[in-house]
């Protein structure tokens, strides 16, 4: 058995003899490079001190009950004591002395002795810090010691948690240890060979400190920062930072130490070091062939690598000479209506089916009906040219810009007058009595296929025809969003026009109705009782991390069993629109986190809470309209609350279902995809959406002959890769950015997703869509990724919500969005929480920073930046109110149309009913 390997006869395949870090360190001695010399003590070692010990089994039972920080703790506590009784093989121990003799000159040089385990210093997990490492070792006793306390290392809480998270078998992992010449350096730091904050390839960061490099590891210290382009090797860019510790050796290890005050201030490097320090880094990424983290130290002007690795969730390298123009000439295209549900860049099989084929048929498809009901033909498309919705940069944008001439005016006055009241009439029943039922009755014919018997053209077909009926959905569900919107509007600019109360907007009129998140959350509650009735489960479930929980919960049926029946109402709601993004079912962490919440909070009734709103709306629906001219204004302001609280509940119950075939149809993609992966035409199942349907056609009929495209493969992986650099990405509402909506000399800044200016002072300006005022912390949630750091009783921030993001607002005072309007999934999902909501604001997510005080006005639309509050007011750019003159003709034009359209309709009712007697 072979328990000690000298550097210079490893290589980066001794991975499973010599650990990540020993077969690195052998490769780049091999290469050259300035490796200070040193030998492994291999895994064998380690596997023969556990067998002869009898570890191993007791170790994997210790390991498998962890599965939070306090049980990871427990089974760390254990398996250290297991090691500390156990003993050292005599046959292990004399080749270990003997190499150490060899390499120190007799203990005449210190070492360091660091752990380097079999799943670590890996393209897909470094492990870094997860192990243990003992420097300045000067002793056999001190070598002995340091090499068992590594061993042990392998299994320290923070080890098992990382393994826990990365996936990787607690019975898998062995540990070798790494015994090197230690190094008395005068500075020493880590070099990573591209930008590790933007992915920047051509860059080199260095950052440095005083003395050996444990500080500037475990983050002790601020450490310099020199930035160098790595193509021509020249300086970018220095930042000196005041250095207060440094790590230096003692006569018996190391300590922390303060640094010299003269040392302080003073920049580490000089520039022909860092130079050269940048040089070497880049032969060692030319000789991994990727970007690499590398550990250096630095004594005497001699430059010593002490390490390195590839590194490990490296941002995608950014996009150079971005410029968001138009996808046609002279047009306009906004995120708005569909595209709202598309915060990211899109997958290019969603692009083709939903995007262009999908939203362009179903609008086809609502023109026939149209014109079916009107009795004259309506070419949607003379309004606005093909296609709906394109994408600049990966974004999905809707077009804003309209055709409009003279003779359209008739027309346009023809649909308003003839078209409008039969579309309330027959397409409200349309969406609910067909369109729905068509759509579920798809879904579920697709659901219940067999896959192993369904041939790749048919899981094609699938994929198409449920993408298709969910595009055909959303124009059908377009019609109760775009009454919910009108009828809002209206009856908020009439409250604003007619009431003395600046405060009072249409959203505190319309809360309290029965909704599906309502219902959601009700469910969610009795889980959450479910669970406080089982004795010490509460605590578990509040203590541990949400992204443990179900961990927890699977030794409950019962509650496994809750939890699966509420995924089952509820699992299909999106987080992105985009079927290539997992939905709430595949990714349940916002579940998780509002049910523990929801646990902690037992006395939380969100059906106590609805019944509160419906009173308060119904007491101030009734103080408003005493208020008002009986004779002018309350008839009409009857009129339009009866038409705002008619169609504003059907708003959320239409955008329910949108997404709804996305289970069905990830199974029938993701099913092509594992078969193009085994054909060796993907590298990954889900890598499917990054194929357009003619490639994975092409890839099945090369399958069928047992043929393999790896060049498909290839061309998924780089779009996937470009997608990556498209999501950092900040896109504009608007391309051109200063596009307005228009429909000719008309004006339609009501519908466009945020005011049309942005504030830089300390107050941001939004939509008010839901009352109330708040002051918080705030939790900014740029996307899923980040669920995690939302906190309880803050405002969550964020860019937009979709229905998967529903749970997070049981834990939010308040919501801010970047862009979104009254009628965006944030501002109704608000209004049933009762918690203020300011949408649209433009710039929230850039503005504030996670944790920052803010106050949330949802009645003036206004969010406070609370410690900028003193700056300056004339910064700000706001839009100008409009006067009370101008308000008010906007006002009488509004409602004096829709009267006349609705008498219009009444008459023409009544006429048809005397000719049908």
């Amino acid at each position: 058995m072979v328990y000690i390997i000298p550097f210079q006869q490893l290589n980066k395949n001794n991975i499973f003899s010599a650990g990540g870090k020993g077969a690195n360190l052998g490769e780049l001695t091999a290469a050259g490079f300035p490796i200070p010399p040193g030998f492994v003590l291999t895994t064998a070692a380690y596997d023969a001190f556990v067998n002869e010990n009898k570890l191993q089994q007791k170790i994997v039972q210790l390991a498998a009950t962890a599965v939070d920080p306090r049980t990871c703790e427990d089974a760390a506590n254990g398996i250290h004591t297991l090691f500390l009784a156990g003993k050292m093989p005599q046959a292990i121990q004399a080749d270990l002395l003997s190499a150490y003799t060899e390499l120190t000159k007799d203990g005449e040089i210190p070492v360091a002795v660091r752990s380097s385990a079999t799943a670590e210093d890996l393209p897909g997990a470094s492990f870094a810090g997860q192990q243990d490492s003992y420097l300045n070792i000067q002793e056999a006793h001190g070598l002995l010691e340091a090499v068992e306390t590594c061993w042990a290392s392998l299994w320290t809480a923070r080890a098992i948690a990382y393994r826990l998270r990365q996936g990787i078998d607690p019975a898998s992992v062995s540990l070798a240890v790494v015994v090197q010449q230690l190094v008395p350096a005068d500075a020493s730091g880590i070099l990573f060979t591209a930008n590790p904050v933007d992915g920047e390839r051509d860059q080199i960061v260095i950052n440095a400190a005083w003395g050996l490099g444990e500080a500037v590891v475990s983050g002790q210290v601020t450490p310099d920062t020199v930035t160098i382009d790595k193509t021509n090797q020249q300086i970018l860019a220095r930042e000196t930072s005041r250095k207060t510790t440094m790590t230096v050796r003692t006569a018996q290890g190391t300590k922390d130490r303060p640094v010299p005050q003269a040392q302080q201030n003073q920049q580490v490097l000089a520039d022909d070091i860092a130079l050269e320090l940048a040089q070497i880094g880049t032969q060692i990424e030319t000789h991994y062939g990727v970007p690499m983290d590398i550990e250096w130290a630095v004594v005497d002007d001699e430059i010593a690598v002490l390490q390195a690795r590839p590194i490990t969730n490296l941002p995608p390298a950014p996009l150079k000479n971005v410029r968001w123009e138009p996808p046609q000439p002279g047009t306009i295209w906004m995120r708005r209506q569909v595209v709202e549900h598309m915060p990211e860049p899109l997958s290019p099989l969603f692009d083709e089916l939903y995007l262009q084929e999908g939203l362009d048929q179903s609008m086809e498809s609502l023109a026939v009906f149209m014109s079916e009901i009107s009795g004259f033909e309506i070419r949607l498309w003379d309004f606005l040219d093909p296609p709906f919705a394109a994408t600049v940069n990966g974004y999905a944008y809707s077009r804003a810009s309209f055709n409009f001439s003279p003779k359209m005016v008739p027309l346009a006055l023809r649909l308003y007058i003839t078209v409008l009241p039969k579309m309330i009439k027959y397409l409200i029943p349309r969406w609910e009595n067909e369109s729905l039922p068509a759509y579920l009755a798809s879904i579920e014919q697709w659901k219940q296929i067999e896959l192993a018997n369904t041939a790749d053209t048919e899981l094609l077909r699938g994929i198409r025809e449920l993408a298709h009926e969910d595009a055909v959905y959303w124009f059908a569900a377009a019609v109760p969003l775009g009454l919910a919107r009108t009828s809002d509007a209206a009856f908020d600019r009439f409250l604003k026009a007619v009431s003395k109360d600046s405060r009072l907007t249409s959203g505190a009129f319309l809360r309290g109705f029965p909704s599906k998140t309502a219902a959601a959350q009700a469910q969610l509650e009795a889980i959450a009782r479910q669970i406080n009735a089982i004795g010490d489960l509460r605590e578990q479930v509040i203590n541990t991390s949400a992204s443990g929980l179900l961990d927890v919960l699977a030794m409950y049926p019962a509650v496994i069993d809750a939890l699966q029946a509420y995924l089952d109402l509820y699992g299909h709601q999106i987080y992105n629109l985009d079927f290539a993004v997992p939905t709430l079912a595949d990714n349940p962490l916002p579940l998780l986190l509002s049910l523990q919440t929801a646990v902690a909070h037992p006395e939380r009734d969100i059906r106590s809470q609805q019944k509160m709103l419906a009173r308060e709306r119904d007491i101030l629906a009734a103080r408003t309209e005493q208020a008002l001219n009986p004779f002018l204004l309350r008839p009409i302001y009857r009129l339009l609350l009866r038409w705002a609280q008619r169609y504003a509940p059907d708003r959320e119950a239409a955008l329910f279902y949108v997404g709804a075939a996305w289970p069905a149809l990830r199974r029938l993609a993701l099913e092509l995809g594992q078969r193009l992966t085994e054909a060796g035409s993907l590298a990954n199942p889900d890598d499917v959406f990054y194929l357009k349907s003619a490639e994975l056609a092409a890839a099945s009929a090369a399958r069928a002959g047992d043929v393999s495209r790896p060049d498909l493969a290839k061309l998924a992986q780089e779009r996937r890769i470009l997608r990556g650099a498209q999501l950092q990405l900040e896109p504009p509402v608007s391309v051109p950015e200063d596009g307005r909506m228009k429909f000719g000399p008309f004006d339609m800044a009501m519908f466009e997703p945020k005011p049309r200016s942005v504030s830089t002072g300390p107050t941001l300006d939004g939509f008010a869509v839901s009352p109330g005022q708040v002051t918080a912390p705030a939790s900014v949630i740029h996307s899923p990724a980040d669920f995690d750091k939302m906190k309880p009783d803050t405002i969550l921030v964020c860019t937009t919500t979709t229905p998967a993001w529903t749970p997070l607002f049981a834990q939010a005072r308040g919501l801010v969005t970047d862009i979104g309007g009254a009628l965006a999934h944030g501002s109704i999902v608000a209004r049933e929480y009762g918690i203020p909501a300011v949408m649209g604001t433009g710039a929230a997510t850039q503005r504030i920073k996670n944790g920052r005080l803010i106050q949330v006005d949802g009645d003036k639309g206004s969010v406070t930046l609370v410690d900028e509050v003193d700056a300056a007011a004339a910064t700000q750019t706001k839009q100008a109110p409009p006067s009370t003159n101008v308000r008010k003709k906007a006002l009488l034009a509004l409602v004096v149309g829709a009267l006349v359209g609705f008498v219009w309709w009444k008459r023409r009712r009544s006429a048809k009913h005397l000719n049908d007697r």
